[in-house]
């Protein structure tokens, strides 16, 4: 009877420890990262009355007759079921989704400690601590590659709020842009002789690419010009200096009023034909003109294709006059036009003296680009002539417009027809200039003593002869005139960089249109990197090319610049990068406005830590004032093989022990381990309806054993009073 007893005292026991553990769950039903725990019950050693028998013969076995003494706990589990989470506006709050604990320590990593709570802040010192103080563990980034070892040991997290990262020094630039291929263009700068505008020595430009003043192509180069020759005939084609084929039918004539000084006006008639050659139509013109006047002219062709009229110091006449010069079964007139300069114009005369003559402008074989000058009033083209090639190194012909300069300049020097400007004293000076600042080609007249007139300027591109027609004219003495400016493709773009200090810098690329290549198709841009003074840039220039598509097929090297910005920095090196060959991912020319379309640089200034993020990864990211981001350090998780066997030590941390395992660290998100949830906190897991339910149940148990204290008190009373 004893033995309800006792059984009765454990069964109030172990109630009152379940109902001691329901409690410690409700107070924690809001404590972060709380896990509830759970009691489980075993009964104890039970006092056997008689062992149990087997059966043997024709009596059957018998059980065991045994009696209990009572309950104890068997074991308080904590129960590591997910908490609900609960989102903060808090940066460093963190939970964790899944299996693992935050690691932390209070002697830098000697002991560590493990928690679900992950309410952390920063102290006074940077360190990533939890309220108790209590910093956490995890990986720091190196401050140099920015890069987290997570296979080295767990030290303490700690970011200084007043951390700054060094500057970055540039070393790498990269241009998408599109030059303008097409034939008008909005961006664009004055020509270029052999110097620019800052006096800076340059290559001159190709002629076959300028512009303009009002951005629309010159387009020189298409077709490269022939000069006619005697033996060229009008049925093998003969054109004039503006491409158009001089066509002569059979029955054709020529006629020309020749008017000897102080004498009648002579008719002079030709019979053409189309298989006449030029040096035919020299002769007879030569014949016809010497029965007016008595003999004394000369007409010739000459090297450059321009039919000649001269009258010998010995002749007759003192002088001729020559006019009113027509042409029948001659198509368009091309003909009387191209021989029209003989006579001065149309409905003009022309006085030729002795010793002097007078040129047609000039024919060609072949049409092509071809400008005609004359620096005697308009009397002589021949020597004047100056066609585009494609090297410029011959006589009257150019390629760049220094070409064209230094020709011209070399006729008014030493006189193409026989007649220079210059003397002696003055055939040493610069008479022919390229502004550097406008693009314009200007003539300036070092003769001290005599005026002197340009005659009117021809071409087959009325482009060109606009632009070098306002050189025609009358050049006083000493005084200057200028064609109208010619202009080239550019681009301009400029980036930021930054030098090894941090100091900004700002680099300017110019791309400059120089050439195109009627052989390949292919259109060649020069560039040109500068930098404010003092700075030096070496290895400035290159070049690039383009293909018919606007593709990029080539790039000079090296493609690297180094800059010297002389304020107590290294030399710096920066790569350049311009697209790849033979793609259309960096420079382009398509016929659209020329435009920087990206560009980007790996530089960057010295800056100080703004503000962090977290991510699920659990890597503390810094954000910079320089606008760069980093990542600074990296959250530890620790993983164990039963949960179930850690030791709670209060302030929601737990130790490790045998039964738990060793803590396999490692990162978020990896092996087993859960993943981190950024301005979240875990809430406990306690269930209040479960546990209020637990309490009932409890309570009952309680009530009951008491029930069995008592009653076994009133059985012995009962037997007591039996001895009264």
């Amino acid at each position: 009877m004893l033995r309800s007893l006792w059984s009765g005292v454990s069964g109030l026991k172990s109630e009152q420890e379940a109902m001691d553990v329901v409690g410690n769950n409700v107070a924690n039903v809001n404590t972060i990262g709380f896990k509830k725990g759970r009691i489980t019950f075993v009964d104890v050693l039970s006092q056997t009355m008689s062992a149990a028998t087997g059966p043997e013969g024709n009596i059957g076995g018998k059980n065991a007759t045994q009696i209990g003494l009572g309950d104890t706990v068997a074991v308080v589990d904590n129960i590591f079921s997910q908490g609900s989470l609960q989102a903060t506006s808090k940066i460093t709050d963190m939970a964790i989704q899944g299996d693992g604990f935050f690691i932390v320590s209070d002697d830098g990593g000697k002991t560590y400690r493990y928690t679900r709570a992950g309410d952390f802040s920063f102290d006074a010192a940077g360190n990533l601590v939890n309220p108790e103080g209590f910093i956490v563990q995890g990986w720091m980034a190196n401050d140099e590659t920015h890069k987290i070892n997570t296979a080295a040991s767990i030290e303490n997290i700690v970011i200084p709020q007043d951390k700054t990262v060094p500057a970055g020094i540039t070393k790498n630039i990269t241009i998408k842009a599109n030059l303008n291929g097409g034939d008008h263009i909005e961006e664009m700068a004055p020509a270029h002789g052999t110097v620019d505008a800052n006096g800076n020595v340059v290559d001159p430009d190709d002629m076959a690419v300028l512009f303009d003043v009002n951005g629309d192509a010159i387009n020189l180069g298409k077709e490269l010009a022939k000069f006619a020759d005697g033996t060229s005939k009008f049925s093998t084609k003969i054109y004039d200096v503006n491409g158009n084929q001089i066509q002569i039918s059979s029955g054709a004539t020529f006629t020309m009023d020749v008017t000897p000084a102080g004498s009648t006006t002579h008719k002079v008639s030709l019979n053409l034909s189309p298989s006449m050659s030029l040096n035919s139509f020299a002769t007879e013109l030569q014949s016809a003109i010497n029965s007016a006047i008595g003999g004394g002219a000369n007409v010739s062709i000459t090297a450059d294709g321009v039919l000649r009229l001269s009258l010998a110091s010995n002749a007759n006449a003192s002088s001729i006059k020559i006019g009113n010069i027509n042409t029948t079964n001659d198509l368009n007139g091309y003909l009387k036009h191209a021989l029209i300069n003989l006579e001065g114009g149309e409905g003009r005369s022309a006085d030729i003296k002795k010793g002097n003559s007078r040129t047609s402008l000039p024919l060609l074989s072949s049409p092509g680009d071809v400008l005609a000058m004359s620096f005697d009033g308009g009397d002589n083209y021949n020597g004047y002539v100056y066609v585009l090639s494609d090297q410029g190194d011959g006589k009257n012909d150019f390629h760049t417009i220094e070409d064209l300069r230094e020709e011209i300049e070399y006729d008014i020097i030493h006189g193409g027809n026989g007649k220079p400007w210059a003397d002696a004293n003055t055939s040493s000076l610069t008479w022919v200039t390229i502004d550097p600042k406008s693009g314009e080609i200007v003539i300036k007249n070092n003769d001290p003593s005599n005026n002197h007139v340009i005659g009117a300027v021809y071409s087959n591109n009325l482009k060109f002869a606009t632009i070098m027609g306002t050189l025609s004219g009358l050049v006083n003495k000493g005084s200057e005139v200028a064609s109208q400016p010619f202009e080239a493709a550019v681009h301009v773009t400029s980036i930021d960089v930054y030098d090894s200090l941090g100091n900004k810098h700002t680099v300017t690329f110019t791309f400059r249109k120089k050439s195109f290549d009627p052989t390949t198709n292919y259109t060649t841009w020069s560039w040109q990197a500068t930098v404010p003074k003092p700075g030096k840039v070496s290895n400035d220039k290159g070049t690039v090319k383009f293909d018919q598509t606007g593709r990029l097929v080539y790039l000079s090297s090296p493609l690297a610049i180094t800059v010297d910005w002389r304020n107590g920095t290294a030399p710096q090196v920066i790569n350049l990068n311009f697209g790849d060959i033979n793609t259309f991912d960096g420079l382009t020319q398509f016929s659209l406005p020329s435009q920087t379309t990206a560009q980007s640089q790996d530089g960057y200034p010295g800056g100080s830590l703004q503000r962090i993020m977290i991510n699920q990864d659990g890597v503390i990211v810094g954000i910079f004032s320089n606008g760069k981001s980093y990542p600074l350090a990296q959250i530890a998780l620790a993983k164990f093989a039963n949960n179930e066997g850690l030791m709670k030590e209060g302030n929601s941390m737990y130790v490790e022990t045998a039964n738990s395992g060793a803590p396999l660290v490692g990162t978020a998100g990896t092996g087993g381990r859960g993943t981190f949830a950024p301005s979240h906190l875990e809430m406990s897991n306690v269930d209040l309806a479960e546990e209020f339910t637990n309490m009932i149940v409890y309570e009952r148990a309680f009530q009951a054993n008491s029930r069995s204290i008592t009653t076994s008190d009133q059985m012995i009373q009962e037997l007591l009073n039996l001895k009264r």
